[in-house]
């Protein structure tokens, strides 16, 4: 669904893509304060430069002053969105169509936009992001540069606008209105048409039709016949729709041909005429694409990111992700450590750069609605939201109406009940009302009291002295709770490397949990519920003082259950592994270097299941039973031999064969086959869940 791509030159296809996106995006800050002596370390810049000879520490330093713009803090505190793929694939069952379609083909008789806005917002998102137009080049909207699209079919008498429709729903709802613009065009791919037909780049006035001017705005750009297309149909989006909050540019490209696209003048024109909209991409330049399609965040996820570029353009410009937004680290102290060859930084550049994990309602992850189509469970929709927005990434969730323009009511009743999990849980901040103090050695920075950190208030915020300290919340009474919250102010910027929490059990402290960067927001499950009077915050590591923002306690009304975590071999110290981080059925677990990722994200589940990406099931393959039996993945299907032990010894035991999974050979290296062998005690079968 992302492929690979680099806006301002032909974009390459991602490996695992079925579609693509690059959007244009921004994002913003949260303050916090405790009262004492020292002054507040605050952050003002979104982008920083980097000398060849700053070391490492100087790196890390001038990282810990970055903050977001504001429109990127907008863009974060909205948490979750959907998006909505709607158009001629709709109708022709494809996910990438061909640009050749016969636009009488787009016939939803039914169009019920209201219906779209009024499921979403029931359901808690705060938003939508539609495809305006896809790769095929099909328009949602009547255009006056190109006659494939909407005003080209019979429905509504050549005159229906589906984008009309959705943002006035949007707007009408108050929910946030995006729209995905695929630069791609398999139908200007045409012969005759205008995408890569080696056209020269001419001065141009964009709109080129004088009639389409709007308050007088007017650009003059340098661009070929696609760029001077592309630019016409983005004045008309931009000009006719009222505020627009995303834009999207999928960077997919299957014509297999190439075109230079003028992203910096796209992105002028977005910031002239939509200036609170954010441009979400693989490399921004306000959002990037997480990496993954499953909709989960790094465990670690940073939100300042090096790379190279023009530091005075930075916040305008996509620019690539260290070793690319796949990676399993982008923003760490190692990475923004990296030297080249001759002791020089491999940077130039730092940068505000946010992550948004995208994935589909779809259980079969089509973008388009599918005849037949089946939805993940709510339960699979929660995992993802812990793993998202509990991760300092934004979930945005892709629905697809139907061809009668409307969302199948098994789709909406789905994400009704996603979002009464998610409002049962969040209603109540156990917290409140909460007394909160230094904690003994801890002093706050000065206005940053710890007060801050239970108003209620992003903007506001504790903030120690030090890089370390702790903050301690006196409950009005004993409270019982299994999720913690914890958010920075991104207004000082995302400091915290690692955090503890600690629970008083009426003569000491106990530790509950622990876990790494925080940024807009840490959620933490815990595997059973703790009922304390006191609750204490330390913030074990930073790369600079801290800003805590506000801390919360929840609890889930159905009861804790083992949150999704990676299962480490004793042995090899290496994770249970999906091979390439497939979700094909049959795809084999392997050990490999943890990393965090989705595939490595195990939940155990009370029917004994070991789920990974929500619907997998750690699976005996074929059923078998016997020494060296291939351990899988397949959908879970409740059968014996997808269930599983989890033994006092560190053994994880096949509930049908009564085998070990075992680390094939004793293997510990990456790659080393899982199997089931009759338990032996070796530490090659034994692991460790954390």
């Amino acid at each position: 669904m992302h492929p690979s791509n680099r806006l301002g030159s032909a974009p390459r296809t991602r490996a695992f893509a079925r579609r693509t996106l690059t959007a244009l995006s921004v994002l913003g800050l949260v303050v916090l304060a405790p009262a004492t002596t020292a002054p507040a370390l605050a952050a003002s810049v979104q982008v920083a430069p980097v000398a060849p000879s700053d070391s490492s520490a100087t790196i890390i330093a001038k990282a810990a002053d970055i903050v977001p713009s504001s429109r990127q803090l907008a863009w974060q505190r909205l948490e979750q969105y959907n998006f909505i793929h709607f158009g001629i694939n709709t109708f022709t069952g494809r996910e990438w169509g061909t640009g050749t379609e016969d636009p009488n083909a787009f016939q939803p008789t039914g169009l019920n936009t209201d219906q779209w806005a009024a499921a979403i917002k029931a359901a808690g998102f705060k938003g939508a992001i539609l495809t305006a137009k896809h790769h095929d080049g099909f328009l949602l909207f009547p255009s006056k540069y190109s006659n494939f699209g909407v005003a080209s079919s019979s429905w509504q008498g050549r005159q229906g606008d589906v984008v009309k429709s959705f943002t006035d729903s949007m707007h009408k709802y108050g929910l946030k209105a995006g729209l995905y613009v695929s630069p791609a065009d398999l139908h200007e791919n045409q012969p005759g048409g205008k995408f890569a037909n080696g056209s020269p780049s001419r001065q141009v006035t964009i709109p080129t039709d004088s009639s389409e001017i709007v308050n007088g705005v007017t650009f003059t750009f340098n661009s070929d016949d696609y760029n001077t297309y592309f630019e016409n149909t983005l004045y008309e989006l931009f000009t006719r729709y009222g505020g627009i909050d995303e834009l999207w540019l999928d960077g997919a490209n299957p014509t297999g041909r190439t075109q230079p696209y003028n992203f910096r003048d796209w992105t002028t024109m977005a910031r002239r005429l939509q200036p609170n909209a954010v441009m979400e991409g693989d490399g921004g330049p306000d959002v990037r694409w997480v990496g993954n399609e499953n909709g989960y965040a790094r465990q670690s996820e940073w939100s300042v990111v090096p790379t190279n570029g023009d530091p005075a353009t930075a916040a305008d410009t996509a620019l690539p992700v260290p070793g690319f937004n796949t990676a399993a680290d982008v923003g760490s102290d190692a990475v923004l450590s990296q030297r080249k060859s001759d002791g020089t930084s491999s940077w130039n550049v730092l940068r505000w750069s946010p992550a948004e994990c995208n994935g589909t309602l779809s259980a079969r992850h089509n973008w388009f609605w599918q005849t037949g189509e089946t939805w993940r469970s709510p339960t699979e929709l929660l995992e993802i939201y812990y793993g998202s927005v509990g991760r300092n990434c934004n979930f945005l969730l892709n629905i697809s109406p139907n061809r009668q323009g409307l969302l199948d009511q098994s789709a909406i009743d789905t994400l009704s009940q996603f979002g009464t999990m998610v409002s049962q849980t969040f209603a109540t901040n156990l917290a409140n009302g909460a007394t909160v103090a230094n904690d003994s050695g801890t002093s706050n920075s000065t206005g940053h009291t710890p007060s801050l950190a239970q108003d209620g208030n992003l903007d506001s915020s504790w903030q120690p002295t030090g890089t370390t300290g702790g903050l301690v919340l006196t409950l009005p009474a004993a409270r019982t709770f299994d999720v913690i919250s914890v958010q920075e102010d991104l207004n000082i910027g995302q400091r915290t490397r690692s955090f503890a929490l600690d629970s008083w059990n009426g003569s000491s402290w106990t530790q509950i949990a622990t876990d790494t960067t925080i940024g807009h927001k840490k959620l933490i499950r815990l595997a059973s519920p703790v009922s304390t009077s006191q609750v204490r915050l330390r913030i074990t590591g930073a790369r600079a003082n801290p800003a805590i923002a506000e801390v919360g306690l929840y609890r889930r009304p159905g009861g804790s259950t083992s949150p999704a975590g990676p299962i480490k071999g004793v042995g090899s110290g290496r994770c249970l592994d999906v091979n390439g981080a497939s979700q094909a059925n049959g795809a084999p677990a392997q050990l490999w270097d943890c990393n965090g990722q989705p595939n490595q994200q195990w939940t155990p589940t009370s029917s004994r299941e070991l789920r990974v990406y929500g619907g997998k099931c750690l699976d005996a393959y074929g059923q078998g039973t016997g020494d060296g039996t291939q351990v899988v993945i397949w959908d879970c299907n409740g059968g014996v031999n997808q269930q599983w032990n989890l033994n006092a010894d560190g053994t994880v035991s096949g509930v049908q064969s009564g085998k070990c999974l075992d680390a094939y050979g004793a293997g510990t290296a990456n790659g080393t086959k899982i199997v089931l062998w009759a338990c032996n005690g070796g530490n090659n079968q034994k692991w460790t869940r954390s």
